[in-house]
C-alpha cells in the first residue's frame, strides 16, 4: 500500500511539473520581451484584447509623420473610430483638449462581414510646433450620443 502511495505522488509530481515549466518560462520570456522592448510601444487597449460587442466605442489618434516632424511645420494626424455602425458619429464634436478640432472623413470600412462594427477614419491637420517634446491633449468626439476619448499623443519635433 506504501509503495503504491509513493508510486502515485511519484508519478504526479514527475509527470506534473514538466507540464508547468514550459508555460511558465514562455509567460516569463514574453513579458521579458516586452518589459525590455527599447522603441516606444504603444499600450494595449481593450480593444486588442476583447471582441468587440454591440455599442462598443474606441478612438484612436495618430500622427502621420513621427519620424519626421519639423518645427513650424503644419503636422497630419488620422482619427480612428471603432463602433457599431448604428452609431452615428458627430462630425462637430471633434475637440483636441478642449478646443473644436476641424477633421476630413475618409473613409468607413467594415470590420468582418457578419459584424456591425465598423472603422471610420478622419484625418486633422495642427498648426506647427517650435522645436521640443510637446504632449497634445486627447482627442473626444461624440459617437452615438456618448462622448469617447483617445489617449494624449506625445511627439517631438526637431528644428530640421
Amino acid at each position: 500500500m506504501i509503495s503504491t502511495l509513493y508510486t502515485r505522488i511519484f508519478v504526479v509530481v514527475i509527470f506534473s511539473v514538466p507540464l508547468f515549466i514550459p508555460s511558465f518560462i514562455t509567460s516569463l520570456e514574453l513579458m521579458k520581451d516586452y518589459l525590455d522592448y527599447s522603441e516606444e510601444r504603444p499600450l494595449p487597449t481593450l480593444a486588442n484584447d476583447l471582441v468587440y460587442g454591440e455599442g462598443t466605442t474606441e478612438v484612436t489618434s495618430q500622427i502621420n509623420e513621427y519620424d519626421n516632424i519639423v518645427a513650424n511645420t503644419p503636422i497630419h494626424g488620422s482619427i480612428f473610430v471603432t463602433h457599431d455602425v448604428q452609431n452615428v458619429i458627430d462630425i462637430s464634436s471633434f475637440r483636441l483638449g478642449t478646443d473644436a478640432l476641424t477633421v476630413k472623413f475618409v473613409e468607413t470600412s467594415q470590420m468582418s462581414s457578419p459584424s456591425n462594427i465598423v472603422v471610420s477614419i478622419y484625418s486633422f491637420l495642427l498648426e506647427g510646433f517650435p522645436t521640443g517634446i510637446h504632449t497634445l491633449p486627447p482627442i473626444n468626439v461624440r459617437v452615438g450620443g456618448r462622448e469617447v476619448q483617445a489617449l494624449p499623443l506625445v511627439i517631438e519635433v526637431s528644428a530640421n
